[in-house]
């Protein structure tokens, strides 16, 4: 298998990234999200803002994945795991779970050695359980039908 580097995502990497979602199969509303939250990112033009700051899986120098991370707006200690998204081509090859060690790895780099607790609205599947994630479920609680996601917890 091709090496993989993760790197952050730099501004003339912009528009290969937005078309690795696009790719991915995002709709154009999540698409002018994903979009607006990068660019904020590689601009840092909202002052005090707590932005998503967004990596890349670069491989042969073509950007395969794409995944972002924030500190949470709701405490110092949480951090949130969101846009993340690979090339059909390169899916279940492992790409996904390089993204989400190295977005921990940079978390803890930036949290220090304190506990924090990292959240992700997403599947619950193993990658994620391989992790440390759990599952958040309320006493009581509507399932969607259609996505099948749930709150997805991890401390460490």
């Amino acid at each position: 298998m091709q090496e993989i580097e993760m790197q952050e995502l730099t501004k003339d990497k912009l528009e290969e990234a937005i078309e690795v979602f696009r790719l991915g199969g995002w709709d154009d509303t999540s698409l002018l999200y994903v979009k607006a939250e990068m660019t904020a990112f590689l601009n840092g033009d909202i002052s005090g803002y707590i932005r998503a700051k967004f990596i890349t899986a670069v491989v042969d120098g073509r950007i395969i994945g794409v995944a972002a991370w924030a500190p949470s707006m709701c405490a110092f200690a949480v951090y949130e795991l969101s846009w993340a998204t690979v090339l059909p081509e390169w899916r279940r090859r492992g790409v996904n779970t390089r993204m989400l060690q190295d977005r921990l790895k940079r978390i803890r780099q930036s949290h220090g050695p304190e506990p924090f607790v990292v959240i992700v609205y997403t599947w619950d599947n193993p990658m994620y359980a391989k992790t440390g994630f759990s599952c958040l479920k309320p006493p009581i609680r509507r399932e969607d039908p259609y996505t099948g996601k749930c709150l997805l917890v991890a401390h460490f």
